[in-house]
Protein backbone atom coordinates (compact mmCIF):
# COMPACT_ATOMS: atom_id res chain seq x y z
CA UNK A 1 0.00 0.00 0.00
CA UNK A 2 1.48 3.71 -0.81
CA UNK A 3 1.73 6.36 1.28
CA UNK A 4 -1.42 8.15 0.44
CA UNK A 5 -3.63 5.50 0.89
CA UNK A 6 -2.25 4.66 4.27
CA UNK A 7 -2.44 8.11 5.38
CA UNK A 8 -5.85 8.30 4.45
CA UNK A 9 -7.03 4.52 5.73
CA UNK A 10 -5.23 5.69 9.36
CA UNK A 11 -6.98 8.93 9.10
CA UNK A 12 -10.19 7.43 8.59
CA UNK A 13 -8.81 5.05 11.97
CA UNK A 14 -8.72 8.35 14.11
CA UNK A 15 -11.81 10.47 13.02
CA UNK A 16 -13.81 6.60 13.71
CA UNK A 17 -11.95 6.55 17.21
CA UNK A 18 -12.86 10.22 18.05
CA UNK A 19 -16.46 9.88 16.78
CA UNK A 20 -17.89 6.45 18.15
CA UNK A 21 -17.97 7.51 21.69
CA UNK A 22 -20.20 10.40 21.27
CA UNK A 23 -22.34 8.37 18.76
CA UNK A 24 -22.64 5.58 21.06
CA UNK A 25 -23.70 7.65 23.65
CA UNK A 26 -26.72 9.17 21.71
CA UNK A 27 -27.82 5.75 20.84
CA UNK A 28 -27.75 4.60 24.16
CA UNK A 29 -29.49 7.86 25.26
CA UNK A 30 -32.46 7.12 22.63
CA UNK A 31 -32.88 3.60 23.72
CA UNK A 32 -33.40 5.04 27.45
CA UNK A 33 -35.96 7.81 26.37
CA UNK A 34 -38.58 5.93 27.61
CA UNK A 35 -37.90 4.66 31.09
CA UNK A 36 -35.44 7.64 31.63
CA UNK A 37 -36.59 11.46 30.99
CA UNK A 38 -33.00 12.63 31.89
CA UNK A 39 -31.27 10.59 28.98
CA UNK A 40 -32.67 13.40 26.54
CA UNK A 41 -30.30 15.77 27.68
CA UNK A 42 -26.97 13.30 27.91
CA UNK A 43 -28.58 12.67 24.06
CA UNK A 44 -28.06 16.65 23.66
CA UNK A 45 -24.89 16.71 25.06
CA UNK A 46 -23.46 14.02 23.66
CA UNK A 47 -24.70 15.29 19.81
CA UNK A 48 -22.95 18.45 20.86
CA UNK A 49 -19.64 16.90 21.27
CA UNK A 50 -19.93 15.45 18.38
CA UNK A 51 -20.71 18.52 16.40
CA UNK A 52 -18.08 19.50 18.11
CA UNK A 53 -15.34 17.19 17.16
CA UNK A 54 -16.60 17.27 13.10
CA UNK A 55 -16.53 20.77 12.86
CA UNK A 56 -12.74 20.72 14.21
CA UNK A 57 -11.87 17.71 11.90
CA UNK A 58 -13.54 19.23 8.43
CA UNK A 59 -11.65 22.53 9.29
CA UNK A 60 -8.18 21.40 10.42
CA UNK A 61 -8.12 18.23 6.81
CA UNK A 62 -11.37 19.12 5.10
CA UNK A 63 -11.13 21.24 1.71
CA UNK A 64 -12.53 24.72 1.62
CA UNK A 65 -11.45 25.89 4.75
CA UNK A 66 -10.79 29.61 4.68
CA UNK A 67 -8.68 31.92 6.51
CA UNK A 68 -9.27 31.78 10.52
CA UNK A 69 -9.49 34.48 13.55
CA UNK A 70 -7.53 33.41 16.92
CA UNK A 71 -10.80 33.15 18.17
CA UNK A 72 -11.94 30.98 15.93
CA UNK A 73 -9.10 28.25 16.39
CA UNK A 74 -9.38 29.12 19.71
CA UNK A 75 -13.08 27.89 19.92
CA UNK A 76 -12.53 24.64 17.72
CA UNK A 77 -10.00 23.17 19.68
CA UNK A 78 -11.61 24.43 22.95
CA UNK A 79 -12.49 21.30 25.01
CA UNK A 80 -10.89 19.02 22.81
CA UNK A 81 -7.42 18.95 24.29
CA UNK A 82 -6.09 16.14 26.08
CA UNK A 83 -10.10 15.27 26.55
CA UNK A 84 -10.80 18.57 28.17
CA UNK A 85 -7.76 18.21 30.17
CA UNK A 86 -5.74 21.15 28.29
CA UNK A 87 -6.25 24.40 26.78
CA UNK A 88 -4.33 26.10 23.97
CA UNK A 89 -3.15 30.13 25.50
CA UNK A 90 -2.98 32.01 22.25
CA UNK A 91 -1.92 35.31 24.12
CA UNK A 92 1.34 35.89 22.73
CA UNK A 93 -0.30 36.36 19.35
CA UNK A 94 -1.69 39.22 18.50
CA UNK A 95 -5.09 39.37 18.73
CA UNK A 96 -6.52 40.60 15.23
CA UNK A 97 -4.61 38.23 13.66
CA UNK A 98 -6.26 36.34 11.14
CA UNK A 99 -4.39 33.19 9.60
CA UNK A 100 -4.40 32.10 6.02
CA UNK A 101 -6.49 28.71 5.58
CA UNK A 102 -3.11 26.56 5.27
CA UNK A 103 -1.60 28.12 8.34
CA UNK A 104 -4.80 27.83 10.50
CA UNK A 105 -4.81 24.05 9.53
CA UNK A 106 -1.40 23.86 10.31
CA UNK A 107 -1.89 25.06 13.83
CA UNK A 108 -5.29 23.40 14.58
CA UNK A 109 -3.32 20.18 13.70
CA UNK A 110 -0.08 21.45 15.79
CA UNK A 111 -2.56 22.10 18.76
CA UNK A 112 -4.02 18.80 19.24
CA UNK A 113 -0.67 17.51 18.62
CA UNK A 114 0.60 19.51 21.88
CA UNK A 115 -2.43 18.05 23.79
CA UNK A 116 -1.50 14.60 23.25
CA UNK A 117 1.95 15.65 24.77
CA UNK A 118 0.00 16.65 28.00
CA UNK A 119 -1.39 13.49 29.70
CA UNK A 120 -1.92 15.00 32.59
CA UNK A 121 -3.16 18.32 31.12
CA UNK A 122 -2.09 21.56 30.75
CA UNK A 123 -1.28 24.58 28.83
CA UNK A 124 -0.55 23.96 25.05
CA UNK A 125 1.25 27.82 24.68
CA UNK A 126 1.79 29.40 21.43
CA UNK A 127 4.06 32.11 20.24
CA UNK A 128 5.42 34.16 17.06
CA UNK A 129 8.34 34.05 15.85
CA UNK A 130 10.16 37.63 16.47
CA UNK A 131 9.53 38.61 13.33
CA UNK A 132 5.45 38.09 13.94
CA UNK A 133 3.76 34.86 12.99
CA UNK A 134 4.23 35.33 9.46
CA UNK A 135 7.86 34.46 10.26
CA UNK A 136 7.18 31.61 12.16
CA UNK A 137 5.30 29.84 15.20
CA UNK A 138 6.38 28.37 18.05
CA UNK A 139 4.26 25.37 20.07
CA UNK A 140 5.28 24.40 23.60
CA UNK A 141 3.22 21.88 25.93
CA UNK A 142 3.58 22.77 29.14
CA UNK A 143 2.07 21.29 32.15
CA UNK A 144 2.82 17.93 34.77
CA UNK A 145 4.94 14.93 32.68
CA UNK A 146 4.20 16.94 29.35
CA UNK A 147 6.11 15.23 26.79
CA UNK A 148 5.77 14.32 23.01
CA UNK A 149 5.59 11.05 21.44
CA UNK A 150 8.80 9.22 20.96
CA UNK A 151 7.59 8.81 17.47
CA UNK A 152 7.20 12.12 16.81
CA UNK A 153 10.68 13.64 15.45
CA UNK A 154 11.06 10.66 13.43
CA UNK A 155 7.58 10.90 11.67
CA UNK A 156 8.06 14.70 11.23
CA UNK A 157 11.53 13.91 9.04
CA UNK A 158 9.29 11.48 6.63
CA UNK A 159 10.92 8.21 8.67
CA UNK A 160 8.69 5.53 8.87
CA UNK A 161 5.28 5.16 7.96
CA UNK A 162 3.65 5.28 11.47
CA UNK A 163 0.02 4.39 12.28
CA UNK A 164 -3.57 5.56 13.46
CA UNK A 165 -1.56 6.68 16.57
CA UNK A 166 0.92 9.13 14.24
CA UNK A 167 -1.64 10.09 11.70
CA UNK A 168 -2.01 14.08 13.09
CA UNK A 169 1.93 13.82 12.88
CA UNK A 170 2.01 12.70 9.21
CA UNK A 171 -0.87 14.76 8.56
CA UNK A 172 1.21 17.95 10.11
CA UNK A 173 3.95 16.95 7.89
CA UNK A 174 1.96 16.88 4.83
CA UNK A 175 -0.22 19.50 5.68
CA UNK A 176 3.56 21.93 6.29
CA UNK A 177 4.79 20.67 2.79
CA UNK A 178 1.72 21.80 1.29
CA UNK A 179 1.77 25.16 2.39
CA UNK A 180 5.40 25.43 2.04
CA UNK A 181 5.90 25.85 5.57
CA UNK A 182 8.73 23.32 7.53
CA UNK A 183 8.48 21.96 11.07
CA UNK A 184 10.60 20.18 13.76
CA UNK A 185 11.13 19.27 17.07
CA UNK A 186 13.25 22.32 19.21
CA UNK A 187 16.43 20.35 20.93
CA UNK A 188 15.36 19.03 24.31
CA UNK A 189 17.48 21.47 26.22
CA UNK A 190 15.53 24.25 24.61
CA UNK A 191 12.02 22.86 26.61
CA UNK A 192 11.54 25.94 29.11
CA UNK A 193 10.88 25.09 32.35
CA UNK A 194 10.38 21.36 33.62
CA UNK A 195 7.00 20.99 33.18
CA UNK A 196 7.56 21.59 29.65
CA UNK A 197 8.27 19.78 26.45
CA UNK A 198 10.81 21.20 23.60
CA UNK A 199 8.93 23.81 21.22
CA UNK A 200 7.44 22.15 18.27
CA UNK A 201 8.36 25.26 15.85
CA UNK A 202 6.58 26.08 12.06
CA UNK A 203 7.94 28.39 9.82
CA UNK A 204 8.18 29.48 6.36
CA UNK A 205 10.34 27.75 3.88
CA UNK A 206 13.38 30.17 3.06
CA UNK A 207 13.19 31.72 6.61
CA UNK A 208 15.75 30.62 8.89
CA UNK A 209 14.20 28.84 12.11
Amino acid sequence: MDAEAMLAQDLCARLCHDLVGPLGTVAGAIDLLAEEPEAGELARDAAAELRRRLKFWRAACGAGTGPLALSEVAGLVDGLLAGGRARLDLGQLPAEAALPAPVAQLLLVAAMLGGEALPRGGTVQVGAAPGGWEAGLRLCPAGRQARWPASLAPVLQGEGQGGPREVLARMLRRLAAAAGWSVQLAAPADAVGDDAAPALLLWPQGVAS
